[in-house]
């Protein structure tokens, strides 16, 4: 096995921890809300303490993998993100819980940012795309962390004894991977010499409306991640275990999607695979909205996961390409506009939970895939065609 394998592997395993890290945490999500009896709006102000330290870290992480490579803060990340994340459920009061979540906001932040552009210069490397794949990881990752919560809750575990033990072996799977990662390298080509500021951001247009697209679509995997818990216990006869199940199902379609992602887009081309998809899951959205039952919840978001499935991977690995003269710009630039719009969906969420209904939340997220329905043909054409 080469170097550059290996380097895949490793950003797959990354990936992977990523994803069954947050799902292992959403199933919680209800605990923390009737631990500390939190409202709805109260509970999307919780969440929001997430974002606000993400949207802080995220250009500081763009500048820092231009200056000294995606490895080292993919591996100061990864580690900080598996150490924050299992103690969030032993915090005392909601003080040390807010203090704790801003600081879990800005480390997962910065390794959403690092990781991506580390998946871009291995792909960059390999010469063909296969960011598909390891946004399928992620995926998977949020299939395994769902699936082995709600398998831990049937079996009487608490959730701290479950959260230990999962933030343990993911945290052996991190260190292992970072052993076979890339040597330090930047993602652009900058001159050495030429002394740059930490912030850095794109002047190309293309780079913004690409940026605009992942808003919208990854508020839509905000939502997802931290409130089909909440919409399917708040549903008759519902219990924790079936709480789980809903992200497991958006988790499962979108891993299965992603999987092959890479083949679906060289049959089809980008334009279509973000049309429609974006369509595909703007009806899983009005399917949760339109039908009051845990099986049409699931099957809601299941169809969600398969219309998003392939949309972010080619948005993220665009952005490279749209932004030649130093591509990690582009990427951290569209990597912390999106992941804007995943941490402020949910506090969004739940101001409009609070003010109408959760279901209303849905319908104006199926609203917001309308536009990217609308507008992903007119960018992705300005694309360059070799990506």
């Amino acid at each position: 096995m080469t170097r550059l394998q290996k380097a895949r592997i490793a950003v797959s395993v990354i990936f992977f921890v990523n994803g069954a890290g947050f799902a292992s945490w959403v199933p919680h999500i209800p605990m923390i809300r009737d631990r500390f009896s939190l409202s709805e709006s109260e509970l999307g102000l919780t969440l929001l303490i997430i974002a606000i330290g993400a949207i802080l870290a995220m250009p500081i992480a763009g500048g820092l993998v231009e200056k000294i490579g995606s490895k080292s803060v993919v591996s100061f990340t990864a580690i900080g993100f598996c150490l924050l994340l299992a103690t969030l459920l032993l915090m005392p009061n909601y003080l040390s819980l807010a203090v704790l979540l801003f600081f879990f906001g800005m480390v997962n932040g910065s390794m959403d940012v690092a990781m991506n552009a580390h998946g871009v210069l291995v792909e960059q490397k390999y010469q063909q795309a296969i960011m598909s794949s390891f946004h399928g990881l992620f995926s998977s990752g949020g299939l395994a962390g769902a699936g082995l919560a709600s398998a831990f809750l049937v079996m009487g575990f608490t959730p701290v004894q479950h959260m230990l033990i999962m933030l343990s072996i993911l945290f052996v799977l991190v260190l292992v991977a970072l052993r076979f990662l890339l040597p330090p390298e930047k993602v652009g080509k900058n001159d050495s010499t030429k002394k740059e500021p930490l912030l850095v951001f794109p002047s190309q247009p293309l780079v913004w409306y690409l940026a605009l697209l992942g808003f919208f679509i990854l508020m839509v995997e905000g939502a997802m991640a931290d409130w089909t818990a909440i919409h399917i216990m708040d549903l008759p006869n519902a219990t924790a275990s079936q709480a789980a199940i809903g992200f497991a199902a958006f988790s499962l379609t979108m891993a299965a999607g992603r999987l092959l992602g890479d083949k679906i887009i060289r049959a089809v081309g980008r334009q279509k695979v973000l049309q429609f998809g974006s369509l595909i899951a703007a009806i899983g959205l009005l399917a949760v909205f339109l039908i009051l039952e845990i099986w049409g919840a699931i099957i809601g978001f299941g169809l969600v996961g398969v219309g998003l499935s392939n949309v972010i991977p080619i948005i993220f690995s665009s952005a490279g390409y749209a932004n030649p003269e130093a591509p990690g710009r582009g990427i951290a630039a569209v990597t912390t506009m999106g992941y804007f719009g995943f941490l402020i969906g949910p506090p969004l969420i739940g101001f409009i939970a609070e003010g109408i209904s959760l279901n209303g939340a849905w319908l104006m997220l199926a609203i917001f895939l309308g536009v990217v329905v609308v507008l992903a043909p007119r960018i992705i054409r300005r694309l360059p065609t070799n990506l």
